[in-house]
């Protein structure tokens, strides 16, 4: 499966479910919207399902600054880097486990995380905790954020951070995950049961 596509949810868990996981491993209560979800990420309902995340500016920002920073300060030194590297994890009865690191050197096993932000660098490392500690679930050595602020370009503030591996954080996904597969009985009732009631509606 091609999971080149950021956009396109359907057949996996990412990064950006991580926070998902990691809050169904410490008991979170399932609503419907968490089971759409996992349907989506088991192929059991296709895309059109999900709510549509809009773009925004801030994310066009983040864009803007990945070039800006792979492109204009550090070409040299990140040669080894690939850009939009899909790091894969595959266990059985589970949706394949996915990231995009916005950069990844395989030699090294390390992740580059880029964020532009006007928070502080410890806020943006903190709010984006489970997105980087996923990444160190699918086999990262090392994860590094890279968190950008300012104004592109003229004015970039850019700092650095190691975040280092949680033990508990990667227990409490697991915990999310081993519930998950436990669930999938039931996620593949509710997809069948919202298909009906779709059908349903379309007959009327």
């Amino acid at each position: 499966m091609d999971f080149s596509n950021v956009q396109d949810r359907s057949g996996y868990l990412g990064g950006t479910d991580a926070r998902l996981v990691g809050r169904i491993g410490d008991g979170l209560r399932i609503n419907l919207e968490h089971y759409i979800r996992l349907a989506v990420a088991y192929g059991d309902l296709p895309r059109r399902y999900l709510r549509e995340v809009p773009r925004t500016e801030a994310m066009e920002a983040g864009h803007r600054f990945e070039d800006y920073f792979f492109e204009e300060v550090a070409p040299d030194w990140t040669g080894d880097v690939e850009r939009q590297h899909v790091l894969r994890r595959y266990v059985e009865g589970l949706p394949a486990l996915i990231a995009h690191a916005d950069g990844y050197d395989a030699g090294r096993r390390l992740v580059l995380e880029l964020k532009f932000s006007r928070y502080h660098t410890a806020d943006v490392a903190e709010r984006y905790r489970w997105q980087l500690q996923w990444y160190y679930f699918l086999g990262a050595e090392r994860v590094r954020l890279i968190h950008g602020s300012g104004k592109l370009p003229e004015d970039v503030r850019i700092a650095f951070r190691t975040v280092e591996k949680d033990p508990e954080a990667q227990e409490q996904l697991m915990r999310g995950l081993c519930r998950i597969k436990e669930m999938r009985p039931r996620i593949r009732e509710v997809a069948e049961v919202i298909e009906l009631k779709e059908t349903e509606n379309d007959e009327k």
